[in-house]
């Protein structure tokens, strides 16, 4: 009873008005001046002691205040000496500093873990802030740069002058491959950069993995293949040709002179050579044109006119064979940094390919040809034809160079075609499914 605010409250008034009735009753009717001076002395520490009393609570209050804007949350309160009110508020003071103290620890075990996965992913990371302080380098990236630290972006010109600058250029989303020599070692590094901001501070951060293994991997597998397509190929005019002219070579060496049919045999003989000798010709022009790809010119141009000029281009094919086509387009330009003419060139082949799909057979041939854009803003345009569609067998193979399953097909449209989108950074894909359909994307 005797600790309860209202209580201690009460007695106070009750002294402090005692005194004062006292000091005006000793002023008016003593001449008591020292008794009236110790009385007035009094009546002011009485006074002086109930308004700190009174502040006790925001004293406790504006220090649990600066325990949180100082994280210092390790002070504990208790107020049931004064009440049920004061203990209920001391209480929520309590379980406020519990609960950043849990936030706290959780934010500490979550940066643990992150730190963890950090150090342990077998991807090279590099985070600096606008003034090209490192503020991040993980274990893997000190191993693949041979370097214990980093102060600062500058400090990779010790380790290659181009993986400087081109960390450096890189821009939100960016992709580039980049070769260095670190100690005698050759890495072949892909490079992919993220732009952020936290507490009004920008930060860029770059992923560096060292694909050099599975670059060679990939480039052997494609050899292989390559080679199995080019010995098939010319196997397939060598072999005739050599039995041409071994049969040939056994008749000219009889000793009796040929009659009428055997020369028109052997003319009909050279003549298949021949033949056969165009077709290996052309064969090797073929590849040879696949190797000679132009280099892009890069201007900025609106995909939706190139994906009109190509509609226009195709009008009256589609209206001879009956094809329902369809172009959906965004209202607004896309604007992309692109070589026209061979963009445009990479959708004649695909558009081409989607109406041998659909005529003929197909009942109500269709085919849509779509640009939008990805919720990371990129650029994409769909070639979709509703025809017989591609085997698992097949999807594996057409991409490969003169990999076709046309009679007049040469086999390289759509490796070309994907080596013209990667010569743009870019991609193309496709997605099909047996007799539902066939769709080609093109990302940018």
């Amino acid at each position: 009873m005797l600790k309860n605010f209202k209580f201690n409250l009460f007695l106070r008034l009750l002294l402090l008005i005692g005194l004062v009735l006292a000091l005006v009753y000793f002023y008016q009717n003593t001449d008591h001046y020292v008794t009236i001076f110790i009385l007035g002395l009094i009546l002011v520490g009485v006074i002086w002691q109930i308004i700190r009393y009174v502040d006790q609570t925001n004293r406790d209050f504006t220090s649990f205040l600066l325990g949180i804007k100082y994280e210092d949350f390790s002070a504990t309160y208790s107020g049931h000496h004064k009440g049920k009110t004061f203990g209920e508020l001391y209480e929520a003071f309590n379980q406020i500093n519990e609960k950043f103290l849990n936030i706290r620890s959780e934010q500490e075990a979550n940066h643990n873990y992150l730190q963890t996965i950090v150090e342990n992913v077998d991807v090279g990371l590099l985070c600096f802030d606008e003034d090209d302080k490192v503020v991040l380098m993980n274990k893997r990236l000190k191993e693949i740069l041979k370097k214990p630290y980093l102060l600062d972006v500058y400090y990779l010109k010790q380790v290659d002058d181009v993986l400087f600058e081109t960390i450096k250029k890189l821009e939100h989303g960016d992709r580039e491959l980049v070769k260095i020599n670190v100690n005698n070692e050759l890495l072949q590094l892909s490079l992919q950069a993220v732009e952020f901001k936290m507490k009004n501070n920008a930060f860029k951060l770059v992923s560096l993995q060292n694909i050099h293994g599975e670059l060679e991997e990939q480039e052997l597998i494609s050899w292989q293949k390559l080679i199995r397509v080019l010995t098939h190929e010319i196997m397939n005019s060598v072999t005739p040709i050599a039995s041409l002219a071994t049969t040939m070579e056994g008749m000219l060496r009889e000793d009796e002179p040929l009659t009428e049919p055997e020369l028109q045999d052997i003319r009909l003989a050279l003549k298949t050579i021949n033949r056969r000798s165009e077709a290996l010709l052309k064969f090797t022009e073929t590849y040879r044109n696949l190797t000679r790809v132009p280099l892009p010119t890069f201007e900025t141009v609106d995909a939706r006119e190139m994906l009109r000029r190509v509609e226009m281009l195709f009008r009256p094919v589609f209206i001879e064979k009956g094809i329902d086509f369809k172009m959906v387009l965004p209202e607004r330009p896309v604007l992309i940094e692109a070589d026209p003419g061979l963009i445009e060139q990479v959708l004649i082949n695909l558009v081409k390919n989607a109406i041998e799909a659909v005529a003929g057979e197909q009942k109500d041939p269709e085919i849509i040809l779509r640009l939008e854009r990805l919720s990371n803003k990129s650029p994409v345009i769909r070639v979709v034809d509703n025809g017989s569609g591609i085997d698992e067998e097949k999807m594996g193979k057409i991409f490969m160079p003169f990999f076709t399953t046309k009679k007049e097909g040469s086999g390289i449209g759509l490796s070309l075609s994907r080596q013209i989108m990667q010569m743009h950074k870019g991609s193309l894909a496709v997605l099909s499914e047996p007799e539902e359909g066939t769709v080609f994307t093109m990302r940018f």
